[in-house]
C-alpha cells in the first residue's frame, strides 16, 4: 500500500486527487502528442505554453472531486460537470458551498488522505466528510467511483464523519477508517465559516455557548464587533466579550476596523424564516448556524436592515473520534461492521482521563499475518493501539503503549515484524 498524508484536522483545499505519470520523459511525450492531436491556430505556441507551465512536475492525467458525490438541492447534472474546464460560475458556486456544507462542525468535503492498494488499481480516498470513496484507478486518466461508506448516524458518536485515513486489509474485504474529531470543545469554540462571496455586510462566526448567551437575552443589549471579537457594551450583557472569526470568501472583511449597534437575537435567518426579534436599520444581527447557507443568513439579515451578521454555531461539546470498520466484501456496496472508541474518547470525563488529554484517533495501518488481521494506530493521548479487526463486528484492543503526556500522530509498521513505530508530537 502507499499513502499520500495530509495534516491535522483540516484536509487539503485541494478537493481532487489527481493522478500523475512516471518518469520526466514522459512529459515530453504528452506535451508533443497534445501539440499534434490538439488543432489550433499555432499548436506549436499552445503546447509550448502548456509544458512551459509546468515548472519541472509533471502534469496530472487524470482527477476526481467530491463534488461529483453531491446530491439533494445541488444542481443536476452535479456529477458529470468537467471542474478543469467549467465556466459557469453559478455551477462553480454550487459546488464550493457543498464542499462546504457537510456535517457535524468540521463540516468541510476536502479529501485528506489517500492510500493506494498494492496493484495500484484501487484508491482509497479519506474524504473528510464526503466519506470513504473507493476509486478505480485502472484507468488513471479516468478514474471512476465505486462507492462511498458513510454512516454519520451509526458511525460517530456525535454525528460527524471527518474521514481522517483509511487502510485495507491485503484481500481489501475490511477496511479501517479513523475520524478525527476535535468537536469536544464546538461549545466555548469560534467556528469559521464560508460567506462564498456572496455577502453584502461583514459576517463572522462564533461559538455555540456564546450564542445560547445571546439567545437568553435577545434585544437590549449595543455592542461592538470586530474581526477578533463582540464586545457588549450596555444592557444585561454589558461588560462581556466574545471571541468570534470573521469567515472567509467574504466580500466585505471587517479587517482593523469595527461596527456598531444593537445586538438582535433573530433565529435561524433562513430564506421563508420570521426574524424571533426585528432588525432596524444598523442593527447586528445574531443568527444560528443550521438548515441553509451562510450566504443566505447573511443575505436575509443584510435585506432586513443589519449592518453586520453574527452566526453562532449550532454544535455542543461532545464526544472525541474513534474508527469504523467497513466490510468490502462487495466493493460497491460497503457495510459498517463494527465501530471502536477507547475510554477516553468515549467519554472525556471517564476516570483517569486527563482534562487536558487529545482523545481523538488519528493515522492507522493494517496488516494481516496468518488468519489475523490487525490494526495498528496512532491515538493522540491514548497512545499507540493494537487491535485485532479479524472480526469487523467485534474489534479487540490487543496492546498498547502510552505514557502521561504522550501525543502520537503518526504510525509505520515493519511489514511481516513484530515492529511498528509511532511519532509523538509532545
Amino acid at each position: 500500500m502507499t499513502r499520500r498524508q495530509g495534516g491535522r484536522g483540516c484536509g487539503s483545499a485541494k478537493a481532487h486527487v489527481e493522478a500523475v505519470r512516471g518518469p520526466p520523459s514522459i512529459d515530453d511525450r504528452l506535451c508533443r502528442s497534445w501539440k499534434e492531436e490538439t488543432h489550433v491556430e499555432n499548436p506549436q505556441t499552445a503546447a509550448d505554453t502548456l509544458c512551459s507551465g509546468l515548472d519541472g512536475r509533471r502534469p496530472p492525467v487524470g482527477f476526481w472531486g467530491a463534488e461529483s458525490t453531491a446530491i439533494g438541492p445541488y444542481p443536476a447534472p452535479f456529477p458529470h460537470e468537467d471542474y478543469a474546464t467549467l465556466t459557469d460560475f453559478g455551477k462553480i458556486l454550487a459546488a464550493d458551498a457543498y464542499l462546504f456544507d457537510g456535517f457535524g462542525a468540521s463540516s468541510n468535503r476536502f479529501l485528506h488522505d489517500v492510500t493506494i492498494s498494492a496493484d495500484g488499481s484501487r484508491a482509497y480516498l479519506a474524504n473528510w466528510d464526503a466519506g470513504l470513496v473507493l476509486l478505480d484507478i485502472s484507468d488513471v486518466t479516468d478514474p471512476t467511483p465505486i462507492s462511498v461508506a458513510i454512516d454519520p448516524v451509526n458511525g460517530s458518536l456525535d454525528g460527524e464523519v471527518n474521514s481522517h485515513a483509511v487502510w485495507p486489509s491485503e484481500d481489501g474485504t475490511i477496511v479501517v477508517e479513523g475520524e478525527e474529531d476535535f468537536s469536544v470543545f464546538e461549545g466555548d469554540t469560534p467556528f469559521l465559516g464560508s460567506l462564498q462571496n456572496l455577502n453584502t455586510i461583514p459576517g463572522v462566526g462564533t461559538s455555540t455557548n456564546t450564542g445560547n448567551t445571546l439567545e437568553a437575552s435577545p434585544t437590549g443589549n449595543t455592542g461592538t464587533l470586530t474581526a477578533a471579537t463582540l464586545s457588549v457594551d450596555t444592557g444585561p450583557l454589558a461588560g462581556s466579550t466574545f471571541e468570534v472569526l470573521e469567515m472567509v470568501e467574504n466580500n466585505v472583511p471587517l479587517g482593523a476596523g469595527s461596527i456598531s449597534g444593537d445586538l438582535v437575537w433573530v433565529g435561524r435567518a433562513c430564506n421563508g424564516d420570521t426574524f424571533a426579534n426585528s432588525i432596524d436599520p444598523g442593527d447586528i444581527a445574531i443568527a444560528r448556524r443550521g438548515a441553509c447557507f451562510f450566504s443566505d443568513k447573511a443575505a436575509n439579515a443584510a435585506a432586513a436592515g443589519a449592518a453586520a451578521v453574527v452566526i453562532a454555531n449550532n454544535q455542543d461539546d461532545s464526544a472525541w473520534a474513534g474508527l469504523r470498520i467497513w466490510g468490502y466484501s462487495d466493493e460497491t456496496n460497503p457495510v459498517l461492521m463494527g465501530t471502536f472508541n477507547t475510554v477516553c474518547s468515549a467519554d472525556p470525563a471517564a476516570p483517569g482521563c486527563d482534562a487536558a488529554g487529545t482523545y481523538s484517533v488519528h493515522n492507522v495501518i493494517v496488516e494481516t499475518l496468518g488468519d489475523r488481521t490487525k490494526a495498528y494506530v496512532a491515538w493522540y493521548s491514548d497512545g499507540m493501539l493494537v487491535l485485532d479487526v479479524s472480526d469487523p463486528a467485534n474489534p479487540v484492543e490487543i496492546g498498547r503503549y502510552t505514557e502521561p503526556g504522550t501525543n502520537f500522530w503518526g504510525v509505520y509498521k515493519e511489514k511481516n515484524s513484530p515492529f511498528f513505530y509511532g511519532s509523538d508530537r509532545i
